[in-house]
C-alpha cells in the first residue's frame, strides 16, 4: 500500500520517492499462473498454521522463499528485478513496496524492497489469500519497474486519491487476470476484520471488493477482451464493472 502522508513529505523536499506496496508470505509451494480468471493452485493451509507459531521476527525469513517462489512461477517477468525483504510496524497496514531512493538518485541499478508487517504472522489469511496478496505486490513491483527513472517522476501523483484508487484497483485487475481472483476475495475478507475501524472505509475504496471482483470474473469469463480496455478505464466501483460492454 503506498502511504501518501509519506509522499507529501518528500515530495515537499524536492526528492521523489514513490511507494507501492510489499507482499508477506507465509507459504511454501508454487503458485502456478494461469490465464483468464481462472483459479490458480497455492499452498496448504497446514503449512500457514505453522508459520503462524513462529516469532514474529522471523517475518523476512518467512516472506524471502515465499516471494521468490511466486515470483519464479507466475511473475518470470521481474526475473532480473533485485528484489528485498524488510519489515516495518504499522496499526493498518500490512505490506508497502518502496524502491532504493539513493540508487534512483545516483543512477544505480534499481533495487526495490516488500516490506512486511510482522504483525501479520500472529493471525494470517488462508494460504490462497497469501499467494493472491503476492500476486498483488508483484503486480506493482511491475508497475514500478517499467521505463526509465523519469517515468517513475509520475508517480508522484498518487498523492492524490483518485490516481491512488486507480493504481491500486489496476494491480487488483491485473491480479484477477493471471488467476488470482478467488485468494483476493478470501484476502480482502481477512482484512476487513483486521484492520482499524477507521481505515476500513479507505480500504473499500482504494482496491476491489470480493464482490466486485466476483462481477470482474464473470465479465472476463464472457468477454476475455475486457481486460486491455479495463486495463486502460479501470473501473471505481461495481457500477462500472457491471455497466461495462
Amino acid at each position: 500500500m503506498i502511504r501518501r502522508d509519506s509522499l507529501r513529505m518528500w515530495a515537499s523536499s524536492h526528492v521523489v520517492i514513490a511507494f507501492a506496496w510489499i507482499m508477506f508470505a507465509a507459504v511454501s509451494g508454487e503458485c502456478q499462473s494461469s490465464s483468464g480468471v481462472q483459479t490458480v493452485d497455492c499452498p496448504t493451509v497446514g503449512h500457514q498454521t505453522a508459520v503462524a507459531d513462529r516469532d514474529v521476527g522471523d517475518a523476512i525469513g518467512v516472506t524471502s522463499p515465499a516471494l521468490l517462489e511466486v515470483r519464479a512461477s507466475s511473475f518470470q517477468e521481474l526475473a532480473h528485478i533485485d528484489l528485498r525483504v524488510r519489515t516495518f510496524r504499522s496499526q493498518s497496514d500490512y505490506f508497502r513496496t518502496r524502491f532504493s531512493v539513493s540508487r534512483f538518485l545516483l543512477l544505480m541499478p534499481m533495487r526495490y524492497f516488500v516490506d512486511v508487517n510482522p504483525a501479520l504472522l500472529l493471525s494470517p489469511p488462508a494460504s490462497d489469500g497469501v499467494c493472491a496478496i503476492l500476486a498483488h505486490e508483484l503486480a506493482h513491483v511491475i508497475s514500478l519497474s517499467r521505463g526509465n527513472r523519469i517515468r517513475r517522476l509520475g508517480l508522484v501523483r498518487l498523492i492524490s486519491q483518485r490516481y491512488t484508487v486507480k493504481f491500486e484497483r489496476g494491480a487488483d485487475l491485473e491480479v484477477i487476470h493471471r488467476g488470482f481472483g478467488d485468494g483476493l476475495k478470501t484476502y480482502r475478507n481477512w482484512v476487513y476484520s483486521h484492520v482499524l475501524p477507521s481505515k476500513l472505509q479507505a480500504k473499500l475504496r482504494n482496491y476491489f471488493s470480493p464482490e466486485e471482483i466476483t462481477a470482474i470474473q464473470v465479465k472476463l469469463r464472457e468477454q476475455p477482451d475486457l481486460f486491455q480496455y479495463w486495463s486502460l478505464h479501470v473501473p471505481t466501483n461495481l457500477q462500472e464493472i457491471q455497466r461495462t460492454r
